[in-house]
């Protein structure tokens, strides 16, 4: 297929222009937001001879016109961070597809591979459907699910889903190219909101242990991590498990025991902190006896 023109931020979208450009599809030009630097996007550039774009507003009528004049036969949007209005998702003469780190229509919405960690799924979903006027609410062209570990991190999760799309995107469009495709039912749709950094505080008093370490797995890096706070200070949890040793008692309370630690109670039993930084203190280290909020 000619005419493609993807729509990319970088760590999701350019294995999927190698496997565009493998399949023997034309990418006729690759757009970034402004500003945005992409490692490796001008060697695939000048390799494919595609003409990379940066734009401020991706419905902007000067870049709409652009677009047009220029033919397109498809939009593959992989993790850009803007809302497309009508125009813009039915400017290609075979419309515009997107590819969401979530099985649908349970997980419409944002930070779908941070909300399935979160919950505790025991399979992860991913999707690629076709744009429409909603959000994530079009017919799923192509879909594929993996199991999720119990030390899996998000970090995992996305590899993993990366891995994944190239392949899954070239499945959706074949079943574009002949008219196929999964109509969602609304009515078993739940949206989830999109994750801010004010969302990682852990609620100790309410959390299990559990609870807490798949919250903690689920917003380690690259995210800035779960946390607490101590004695007025920000504490980023990026590494936890639960351990053998049942320790229960106050939620919140802080226990180093034989040595080992810092143990942090939760709603039901201690869980070990592995990995964590004081904010503006990072050489110091949680005291036995010290309470979290």
């Amino acid at each position: 297929m000619n005419g493609i023109h993807v729509f990319l931020n970088g760590y999701r979208g350019l294995p999927v222009v190698d496997a565009l450009h493998d399949g023997g599809h034309r990418i006729d030009s690759i757009v970034v937001p402004e500003g945005r630097q992409v490692a490796g996007l001008r060697e695939r550039c000048d390799e494919g001879r595609i003409r990379a774009q940066e734009v401020r507003d991706v419905n902007d009528v000067g870049f709409l016109d652009r677009l047009r004049a220029a033919d397109p036969i498809l939009f593959v949007v992989a993790g850009f961070s803007a809302i497309f209005k009508p125009a813009l998702i039915d400017l290609p003469r075979l419309g515009t597809i997107n590819l969401h780190a979530g099985p649908l229509p349970r997980y419409r919405g944002g930070s779908p591979l941070n909300w399935q960690l979160i919950n505790g799924e025991s399979t992860a979903g991913i999707s690629v459907i076709r744009m429409d006027a909603r959000i994530d609410s079009g017919p799923v062209l192509a879909e594929e699910s993996f199991p999720i570990r119990s030390s899996d991190t998000i970090a995992d999760l996305h590899r993993e889903a990366n891995r994944r799309f190239p392949q899954l995107v070239l499945d959706a469009i074949a079943a574009l190219e002949c008219n196929a495709g999964r109509v969602q039912d609304d009515g078993a749709a739940c949206y989830w909101h999109q994750r801010a950094d004010a969302d990682g505080r852990l609620d100790i008093a309410r959390l299990s242990a559990i609870e807490v370490d798949r919250m903690v797995r689920a917003l380690t890096r690259p995210y800035p991590g779960a946390f607490v706070h101590a004695g007025g200070r920000k504490v980023r949890v990026f590494a936890a498990r639960v351990p053998d040793l049942v320790l229960r008692g106050v939620p919140g309370r802080i226990c180093w025991i034989e040595g080992q630690g810092p143990y942090l109670v939760c709603a039901d039993r201690a869980i070990l902190i592995t990995e964590y930084l004081i904010e503006g203190e990072p050489a110091h280290r949680l005291r036995h006896g010290e309470h979290v909020n």
